[in-house]
């Protein structure tokens, strides 16, 4: 009977044995695949953060250049840091290089002229960007009236041509020009204009458009396209120089300019 009774135990604890087991083969099993689960969750989790990651280092990193663009803008040309473009009036303006090189040639013009002035019809970038110095012998014609508190500002619009002020009719040296709008037209009415701020009927003249319009530059003021063409971030075809005057300053290819550093000789405003 003991025998028995220890066979029967026995058997019993094998049963037992085999159960639990199992129980614990079962307990693992699902442990196992909660942390899988869990596992699965954790590297989704981890990926999406990658990600977010990825996508906020890119937006740092975009965000940096525009900083770091309009920093540089601002080291020497306060009117492109404070001065935004008015897309109703057409505004597009130069970059702080071709601005650099524009004034260089207006200098350039007036030391080959007898006077020093210097009219700017619809080119504030331009004449804000002179020295307070030199803007005291240059008047800025323009439609836009935020300047009109700036000394040397007279409102100006193309469609008047002829309404200009007697003190300023025939008195400058040397003008600039780039309009809002390309065509023929308007490009006219700036001629009337010019003509009428020149000294003794003539003066220097920079004027930027496209190279469409060679030839209307050069039936209304004897102008020629100069090498260098002007950098407009912001426009979406490409303006030439045109001067009836030679200029050392425009005597060489913009760098700014993709299709002038490939050797190409493509065709960009104020």
């Amino acid at each position: 009977p003991k025998i028995l009774r220890l066979s029967h135990i026995q058997t019993i604890d094998h049963t037992s044995l085999l159960n639990n087991i199992k129980k614990a083969s079962h307990h693992m099993s699902n442990e196992f695949g909660k942390d899988e689960a869990i596992l699965k969750e954790l590297r989704e989790i981890s990926n999406k953060h990658s990600q977010a990651s990825a996508s906020s280092e890119k937006e740092n990193s975009e965000n940096d250049k525009i900083n770091r663009d309009a920093a540089n803008k601002c080291e020497d040309n306060k009117f492109l840091c404070q001065t935004g473009e008015n897309r109703d009036l057409n505004q597009y303006w130069y970059s702080k290089n071709t601005i650099k090189i524009l004034c260089s040639a207006i200098r350039e013009g007036l030391s080959s002229s007898e006077g020093n002035r210097v009219a700017f019809l619809s080119t504030p970038s331009l004449f804000f960007s002179l020295s307070s110095k030199e803007r005291e012998h240059c008047t800025l014609f323009d439609f836009d009236t935020s300047w009109e508190s700036c000394s040397g500002y007279h409102f100006y619009d193309y469609n008047d041509p002829t309404n200009v002020e007697e003190s300023c009719r025939g008195a400058f040296d040397l003008i600039v020009i780039d309009p809002p709008f390309i065509s023929q037209s308007v490009w006219e009415n700036y001629a009337i204009t010019a003509k009428l701020l020149m000294k003794d009927n003539t003066a220097q003249i920079i004027a930027t458009t496209v190279d469409e319009n060679s030839i209307l530059m050069k039936d209304l003021f004897g102008c020629k396209p100069a090498l260098f063409r002007p950098s407009i971030p912001h426009l979406v075809y490409q303006y030439s120089v045109f001067t009836n005057f030679s200029s050392l300053a425009l005597a060489d290819k913009n760098s700014e300019l993709v299709e002038e550093t490939n050797g190409s000789m493509g065709s960009s405003k104020h």
